[in-house]
């Protein structure tokens, strides 16, 4: 081992190190001073946003209402299903912190409403909103046939935006009372809102008779809604029915499945957690025309009831009291992601706007779950604040024109799930004496409407 005098000098004791400090010991003088990249070193809070600067140099500006609906702790988030539990109900868009922290690298905020949150540096910085986060991570979602559109369109965004111009839409100037029906311009779509009744059938006669099933096909495209009512309580029962219409479309939680309760969800149907107003698959490219859930156990007690709303009805009453915020859905792009293992290990994420239009600018899809829209958003921060008070304002309006429900074992509620929102309100397992059960599946329009057709033509019957 090598050793030095003090009398030596600086160079003598450079040689000493070099001596007696194995060459894979030694570690660069800047990685022990230095926090690391994604830890949080500063933060600047604003009126709407804070400011978090990072290890490696860079800055990103994260608005309020983003950061508190994205909290990670238990109680807003299920970390088995990867998915939230605050939902968009709960957010207040005048939330603020009332103290933020930097510490160990990570961000404490504790918020006007009580809470207190922890947001890693790595999990923030994974979430950036600079042009060229938001580039990169474009290419996880799908890979670019236009690298160098992707890179002149960062370099562009990274200058001041200016505001985005959006479409103009027609405002009618008297608007219906919607407590009963009304027709949708130019088409045989009905809309509805608070005191609809759900159009009823029974299940044996829809199986035996075309004319009762030709019925049913026509109130469920008029209407959205449609419920299958005295039908066996056996699982199996709508695979049935629909074998007789068509082909179920399969997902990658099989060609059917069963809701009930788990210790580790990958869903958080698979829970007794309040779901929000959403439509089912968002995260699919084409997700599944209609949903079927065929009530097998009911919970008992208190929750476990349907919430359901027309999502034509609120997407016109958008268009005709919030034209902006109607707008802001239509044009602004979000992602949607379901990651976990059911059949095999699954990553689905797509990119789309809430409300998607047809060539003739009406309601052709609607897109939207609090449980699994992604926390990354490809937006600035000044359009994700005027995404969120749209997604708000909607959110506000779908409930206000919404009816509730609670099927009973043997019910089959059959939703139109392009236009029709369901939630779920919340239910504690633990005080029924079985399990809710519920059994799922999914079957397209394209089925469904080739199977009406067959149906008018064997009968003879015109619907114009």
């Amino acid at each position: 081992m090598g050793y030095c005098m003090r009398g030596e000098g600086v160079r003598a004791f450079e040689r000493c190190l070099s001596t007696t400090v194995p060459r894979q010991a030694q570690v660069p003088d800047t990685q022990i001073r230095q926090p690391g990249n994604s830890d949080v070193t500063e933060k600047q809070v604003d009126v709407k946003t804070i400011k978090a600067v990072f290890g490696d140099g860079t800055t990103s500006t994260y608005p309020h209402v983003w950061l508190r609906e994205n909290c990670t702790c238990k109680s807003c988030f299920n970390s088995d299903a990867i998915a939230r539990l605050f939902l968009i109900d709960d957010l207040c868009l005048d939330i603020r912190p009332n103290d933020a922290q930097v510490k160990g690298g990570n961000l404490h905020v504790e918020w006007s409403d009580g809470h207190l949150s922890t947001y890693t540096g790595k999990w923030l910085h994974e979430r950036a909103f600079t042009p060229e986060a938001r580039a990169k991570r474009r290419s996880r979602y799908m890979l670019s046939r236009h690298e160098e559109h992707d890179q002149v369109r960062s370099r562009k965004e990274g200058r001041k935006e200016k505001e985005r111009k959006r479409p103009t839409f027609p405002i009618r100037a008297n608007r219906p009372s919607l407590n009963r029906p009304v027709a949708h311009e130019s088409d045989s779509k009905v809309r509805w809102g608070s005191g609809f009744q759900v159009p009823r059938l029974n299940f044996q006669s829809a199986m035996e008779e075309d004319q009762v099933l030709l019925d049913w096909l026509v109130q469920l495209e008029k209407f959205g809604v449609v419920l299958v009512e005295d039908a066996p309580t056996r699982v199996g029962t709508i695979n049935d029915f629909i074998d007789t219409l068509g082909f179920i479309k399969s997902t990658h939680y099989g060609q059917d499945y069963e809701i009930i309760n788990q210790i580790t969800p990958n869903n958080l149907a698979y829970t007794g957690s309040k779901l929000g107003l959403h439509t089912d698959m968002p995260y699919y490219e084409y997700p599944p025309g209609t949903t079927w859930l065929h009530c097998i156990r009911q919970h008992e007690g208190k929750g476990g009831a349907n919430v359901l709303s027309d999502g034509l009805n609120a997407t016109e009453l958008m268009k005709e009291i919030h034209p902006q915020h109607y707008a802001t859905l239509v044009t602004t792009p979000i992602y949607f992601q379901d990651k976990g293992f059911q059949i095999y290990d699954f990553d689905k994420i797509t990119k789309t706007t809430t409300i998607e239009l047809d060539e003739q600018g009406k309601l052709k899809r609607l897109h939207t779950s609090s449980q699994s829209r992604d926390s990354i958003m490809d937006l600035t921060p000044e359009q994700i604040l005027a995404f969120y008070s749209a997604l708000k304002t909607f959110n506000n309006t779908l409930y206000e024109h919404s009816i509730e429900m609670k099927t009973k074992p043997g019910d089959i509620l059959v939703l139109d799930n392009s236009r029709v929102m369901h939630s779920r309100t919340a239910f504690d397992p633990s005080t029924a004496k079985g399990p809710r059960h519920l059994h799922n599946a999914y079957i397209d329009w394209d089925e469904l409407r080739s199977k009406r057709r067959v149906l008018q033509d064997k009968l003879g019957v015109s619907l114009t």
